[in-house]
């Protein structure tokens, strides 16, 4: 697949309660707010963004130019009866050149924990990737102290494949474990048949 030539418009995707939609520069305010989350940060490592200028500045680069280079995709979810922002998912790091691989990422804010949202949205973002994307394996990285993440993705399908020692960083710049989960096309054709 030509990933540059592909996907010429942004995939929109929508399930049973969710509209998966293109993430655009609009979308600065509830970046900023979202990503200042204390559970979205301590859930991802990753420090809140200063102020909206930065903000502004991690929405184009790690969203809207994802897609606009054909590097990945990242959704914005949101509730059809609604439309508000809730969280973002998707594929970054997409290497078809390396055996069609991505690295797969989420946050959902936590007045929507414990629902089944996120695991609607990764079930239809999965599908997208080994059907659309023609992916052969997603990995995702998770800080070990996670739980609820770790439980998630092992109930999607994922297989732990080890502990990867100082990995990245959390939140404060201190180097920190993350834990390797991957999926491969069999393993989700072979979810699928039951």
């Amino acid at each position: 697949m030509n990933r540059r030539t592909a996907f010429s418009k942004f995939p929109e995707i929508r399930t049973k309660r969710l509209y998966l939609r293109k993430p655009t520069m609009k979308d600065a305010e509830w970046y900023f707010e979202h990503f200042s989350s204390p559970e979205v940060v301590w859930g991802g490592g990753e420090p809140a963004p200063r102020d909206i200028g930065a903000a502004r500045e991690e929405l184009r680069k790690y969203m809207v130019d994802l897609y606009r280079e054909r590097l990945g995709f990242r959704w914005i979810i949101t509730l059809k009866r609604d439309g508000r922002p809730i969280g973002s998912l998707g594929y970054y790091k997409w290497a078809p050149s390396a055996g069609y691989q991505a690295e797969m990422g989420y946050d959902l804010t936590k007045e929507h924990w414990g629902k089944g949202i996120m695991t609607e949205a990764m079930n239809a973002v999965i599908d997208f990737g080994f059907e659309k994307m023609d992916l052969n394996r997603v990995e995702v990285f998770i800080m070990p102290r996670n739980k609820r993440s770790i439980k998630m993705i092992k109930n999607l399908g994922f297989k732990r494949e080890g502990l990867i020692r100082q990995h990245y960083f959390d939140e404060f710049g201190n180097f920190a474990d993350d834990v390797l989960f991957s999926m491969l096309r069999s393993d989700w054709k072979e979810k699928r048949r039951f």
